[in-house]
């Protein structure tokens, strides 16, 4: 039995190491459940000169550009490898992505919506031929790409889904029912067995210590989060705060703190962000745009974090405001706000925290998301 999972960039073009990011992370664990099932989880991706190889368990197959070579045809190529490699009376093709996606009748295959992500300024969005014309408008490109993106979705017979905010845009969308079948699975965070939450080191906090964990690009909110902390400094509120991460704008956040005692400056593994989080009192994730159900977020509710999140995507599926964290219009007023109110009160650092950690042990565990993707397998290898 095998299962075929179609990702252009799970290993770098020459298939030496594991590309960084939310995807390729997800890709790996899904193959684990693949394996844990007794079958064979390969991944079919992009590459300068063809490869197969075996990666931590997976096989991954890398396929070189064709005549044809051009984005659409990418994924045209990277599909009819996939279909080479499988037994159609019995194996699964998975999109790992739907916008690595082909229209298919193959009835025992899925595609993977990781959230919306054209929720960004129209200026943004001009990758594709329209975007490269100078005369069309912003505005348009940004139907355009939702238009494309609906296409994308609608390729296979069989979507999951990580969060409901997309799904409920897509019906809004659509004349009818929707056709095939959808499943909403939940991204999650990888608890130790039994992991509990210090929820202790929010009483008696004499300096609160604020974390921003992510890449560090514009779009995650690394300008947003310079300016708040600056306004911050300016109330003489007693904090410390950490940037964990990197990214392009590394440079730009060590710059405008570089006089600033109160902050600091770290990378770390991603199997640590556990670890890292539960030092701090106050997560931060203020994203502008395009988010699922946030890796991010998760990891800092499971660590014991009071979070104040951007009302951003599937972190709106995540946060209920003001029972488990703090919800703000992303903006240097709503996140400058959140952060005031979190530094400010004790008891409701503590209450948030409590109930967001209760909610990620509930809610965002590895094992309910293996248990419903299990279900969903099985599901589509019936059909």
């Amino acid at each position: 039995m095998k299962y075929v999972m179609i990702f252009p960039q799970f290993l770098d073009p020459y298939g030496v190491a594991q590309r960084r990011g939310g995807l390729p992370t997800y890709l790996w664990y899904l193959g684990q459940l693949v394996v844990e099932r007794g079958a064979e989880a390969i991944i079919v991706q992009s590459a300068h000169a063809p490869f197969d190889k075996s990666w931590n368990g997976l096989r991954v197959v890398g396929v070189a550009p064709s005549w044809r070579f051009a984005r659409r045809h990418l994924r045209l190529d990277l599909y009819d490898m996939a279909l080479s490699l499988i037994d159609k009376t019995r194996d699964v093709i998975i999109f790992g992505a739907d916008h690595a996606s082909v229209a298919t009748g193959y009835s025992r295959s899925v595609s993977i919506q990781h959230g919306i992500s054209w929720d960004l300024p129209g200026s943004y969005l001009r990758d594709h031929f329209l975007g490269r014309l100078p005369f069309v408008p912003d505005w348009l490109c940004k139907r355009y790409t939702a238009w494309r993106c609906l296409r994308y979705f609608d390729n296979c017979p069989n979507r999951v889904c990580v969060d409901y905010n997309f799904l409920n845009w897509y019906r809004t969308q659509i004349t009818g029912k929707p056709k095939g079948n959808i499943w909403v699975i939940p991204n999650f965070v990888d608890l130790p067995k039994g992991y509990c939450a210090p929820l202790g080191r929010h009483r008696n906090a004499e300096t609160v210590r604020i974390i921003f964990a992510r890449r560090f690009v514009e779009i995650r909110g690394t300008r947003l989060m310079i300016e708040a902390i600056h306004r911050l400094l300016g109330t003489g509120r007693r904090f410390e705060v950490c940037f964990a991460g990197m990214g392009p704008d590394a440079e730009i956040i060590k710059h405008a703190f570089q006089n600033e005692k109160c902050a600091t400056f770290q990378e770390y593994a991603v199997g640590n962000s556990i670890a890292v989080h539960e030092k701090f009192h106050v997560a931060v994730v203020p994203s502008l745009a395009s988010e699922g159900t946030s890796l991010s977020l998760a990891e800092a509710m499971a660590a014991g974090c009071a979070v104040a999140a951007s009302s951003v995507g599937g972190m709106t599926n995540m946060i209920i405001h003001n029972y488990n964290g703090l919800l703000f219009e992303p903006g240097e007023d709503g996140l400058f706000g959140a952060l005031c109110e979190l530094v400010d009160n004790e008891d409701k650092r503590l209450a948030l925290a409590a109930r967001a950690a209760e909610t990620a042990r509930e809610a965002f565990t590895h094992d309910r998301w293996s248990c419903q993707w299990r279900e969903v397998l099985d599901r589509i290898q019936a059909m």
